[in-house]
């Protein structure tokens, strides 16, 4: 798939940090609740019988096309619900961890909060989570159905309802036209395997620039190829959370494949504002990174001429492809406002507001029945993201506990290739060994 970007073809998302590999929809430093930028009245105690949700999302969600969008929602749902407040905070998604942690054994806990799948084991081990069970039981098969499974059953675990799903997303190929074309390549058909996309990478190393983002060296840049390995599984962590899924094997394919790829990759990994900057300034052929990088790459469109387009990261095979996938969740904490508080998460998740979000900002939803209205449809970036996740690897266990720090071993032993201290087979097999250790001990 593939297709050229200009204003008209695609609604704008909020501008996400990309530092953070793991907390891949979470970035950047506002931390303060937010609102239409209306002058707002002087604070009133709140009346009686009447209830102010905090909300805590993601500081991308919190701000330009986003926001508008949230506070539309608010402002329906609070229209429909006398009494009931929703007040917005926007946080990194690492910050809203972090609080949660903390305010599990003081109490200190906002009303609802949406984070990723990834690390709500980690929450519903502390008691962040309110279970949702008694609410969940209470609604129509067709609100149960409308979300996709693979991040809905997760979230269900021995009889308790712990999140419902939000949004996805899935990594894909950025390419710079105007540096494919001044290589000579053909843009009119993505590169079909990993031996035509290192040749490309070649071309355009010929005329003085570079191919891609670095990769060996950082465990989510390199599982952006790891899935375009046959016979790589969905998972990459058991479901007891004590060995991993990944296979030495597969590791030794592609830290052979970032060997063959350094010499026409720049210093800077693919989520680096440098690497960023390079595409966006006609130095980069290639950047791989999740959906969020477009409205940064479309700001450049109208500020510096930029031509790029998108498409699904090769795989070894033709018919293999690439990327990693993540997802988020709304959950409830267990406060004094839990009824009131399902009253908002159901009204949020279900598919007319994921529909509005992800024709708005051009978002792939885990909603199943928003997935299918004209308006999403007709969205590129969202059907693009959504067929890069049918084939993307998991970024963590979803929803369960697994111990801290495991995927160290692939940044340690992604260096030792990177620098020729290991060779790539007996690099991988030492860190599938790692992993587990870490894995069976946490």
């Amino acid at each position: 798939m593939s297709k050229n970007i200009s204003r008209r073809d695609f609604m704008k998302m909020a501008t996400v940090a990309t530092g953070a590999a793991l907390l891949a929809a979470c970035g950047g430093a506002t931390e303060e609740p937010v609102s239409s930028g209306e002058e707002q009245p002087e604070a009133q105690p709140p009346a009686a019988g009447e209830v102010t949700l905090e909300f805590w999302t993601f500081n991308d969600y919190a701000v330009g096309k986003a926001l508008e969008l949230f506070n539309g929602f608010i402002a329906e749902f609070e229209d429909n619900n006398p009494g009931i407040k929703v007040n917005l905070t926007g946080k990194p998604g690492s910050d809203i961890l972090a609080a949660l942690v903390a305010g599990a054994g003081t109490g200190d806990l906002p009303d609802s909060i949406q984070i990723q799948l990834g690390v709500g084991g980690d929450l519903i081990e502390i008691g962040a989570l309110a279970d949702m069970a008694p609410y969940w039981n209470t609604m129509s098969d067709d609100y149960k159905t409308q979300f996709n499974p693979g991040s809905m059953d997760p979230c269900i675990q021995e009889g308790s309802v712990w999140g419902l799903p939000f949004s996805a997303f899935a990594a894909i190929l950025f390419r710079n036209l105007k540096v494919l074309e001044e290589a000579g390549i053909d843009t009119t058909a993505a590169p079909k395997d990993w031996a035509e996309f290192i040749s490309q990478q070649q071309q355009i190393d010929a005329i003085g620039k570079k191919g891609n983002g670095k990769l060996l060296g950082q465990d989510w840049c390199q599982m952006h190829y790891y899935g375009g390995v046959p016979g790589t599984a969905k998972g990459v962590i058991s479901e007891d959370g004590k060995s991993t899924l990944l296979t030495a094997d597969a590791y030794t394919q592609l830290f052979q494949f970032g060997l063959d790829t350094k010499p026409y990759a720049v210093g800077s990994f693919m989520f680096d504002t440098a690497t960023a900057d390079l595409f966006m300034t006609d130095q980069l052929g290639f950047v791989s990174m999740g959906p969020w990088l477009a409205p940064t790459l479309d700001e450049a469109v109208d500020s510096q001429g930029l031509e790029y387009d998108a498409v699904e990261i090769p795989g070894k095979t033709a018919e293999q492809k690439g990327a990693i996938r993540g997802g988020e969740f709304t959950g409830m904490c267990p406060t004094d406002n839990v009824d009131a508080c399902w009253k908002w998460v159901s009204f949020l998740s279900d598919y007319p507001q994921e529909a509005k979000f992800a024709a708005g900002i051009g978002r792939l939803m885990a909603n199943d029945k928003a997935l299918t209205q004209p308006e999403v449809q007709d969205n590129w970036l969202v059907q693009l993201t959504g067929a890069a996740f049918n084939t993307g690897v998991d970024e963590a266990l979803f929803m369960r506990k697994s111990a801290t720090g495991w995927q160290q071993p692939e940044i340690d032993y992604g260096n030792q290739v990177d620098t020729g201290a290991m060779q790539p087979a007996e690099a991988a097999e030492a860190m599938i060994t790692d992993i587990n250790d870490i894995l069976a001990g946490g």
